[in-house]
């Protein structure tokens, strides 16, 4: 019986290998070299729009770390973008472990602010250069994601009082309503006026201790002490009749004058007297208290 020598069992040695190098986008927050998500925001409701966003990369290459007077300029020539000129960005390499930093976002050509990339996978081509030297160059691949979150955005009211005629300031205005206005963003939507009439409200008020007696646009009025009325004409003509004691020939005489005035519409107005003479009436402005 023929014996036969035992079969010869390998023996595998370990071999070291050496890790690849690290060469693209850092992302600050993210552990991963190449890899991140931008998240943008659709509105959908009363107020639509849409909300770009970017995340700030830093190149890095554990090959040829920074050092004084380098930079590295780095181009996006994945299929699909512009090529006239490819989304490039140059940017200072010279302290730490990478590049100084630029803002990524979605777009198709180069942009002064942004640069630019794809949704998904993206190539870029790079040179690290010292002055005019190129100390290092190649092509990368990033996986940039873009997450969409889709929100309601509905307008928000704010409620206000308002001179009915815009020109007349508040303390002075007889006629002042509640504007509620529903906004998006500066924008307002709509708007509801409290209480909705077209009329505008001027004020006359008899501040005197007597009754005075005049004319609204040629009718007669009369307005006892310490009352008031509103006028919602668009036009008003007031005339009133003024008297002072005056002295000639070295007698006292009375004179009286019919003063007119045109008041302005929305107005506070009140008659006043002379505190000598209770004939010597005229018409001021009234402001609220």
């Amino acid at each position: 019986m023929e014996i036969q020598p035992p079969p010869e069992i390998g023996i595998e040695e370990d071999v070291e290998t050496e890790p690849p190098p690290e060469i693209g986008w850092e992302f600050l927050g993210s552990r991963e070299l190449n890899q991140v998500e931008i998240n943008e925001t659709k509105y959908k409701g009363e107020c639509p729009g849409y909300s770009w966003s970017s995340r700030e990369a830093r190149f890095t290459s554990s090959t040829t770390p920074p050092a004084r007077k380098r930079r590295v300029i780095v181009k996006n020539i994945t299929r699909g973008v512009a090529s006239d000129p490819y989304p490039y960005t140059d940017r200072e390499y010279y302290d730490g472990r990478y590049s100084e930093g630029t803002e990524m976002s979605f777009g198709k050509r180069h942009h002064s602010k942004y640069f630019h990339v794809l949704d998904g996978d993206n190539t870029f081509e790079y040179e690290i250069k010292e002055r005019d030297r190129v100390l290092e160059s190649g092509v990368f691949t990033a996986v940039i994601k873009r997450n969409i979150n889709v929100r309601q955005r509905d307008s928000y009211p704010i409620t206000k009082s308002v001179c009915m005629n815009s020109e007349v300031p508040m303390s002075l205005c007889a006629d002042i309503r509640t504007i509620t206005e529903y906004k998006c963003g500066s924008s307002v939507i709509r708007s509801f006026l409290k209480p909705k009439t077209t009329e505008v409200g001027t004020l006359i008020s008899n501040q005197t201790l007597y009754s005075v007696k005049y004319w609204i646009n040629d009718r007669i009025q009369k307005l006892s002490s310490g009352s008031d009325k509103i006028y919602t004409n668009n036009f008003l003509n007031i005339k009133f009749k003024s008297c002072y004691v005056g002295t000639g020939d070295g007698k006292n005489s009375k004179e009286c004058t019919l003063k007119t005035r045109s008041l302005e519409r929305g107005k506070r107005y009140k008659f006043t007297v002379s505190e000598l003479d209770y004939e010597s009436v005229d018409i001021e402005d009234f402001p609220r208290s």
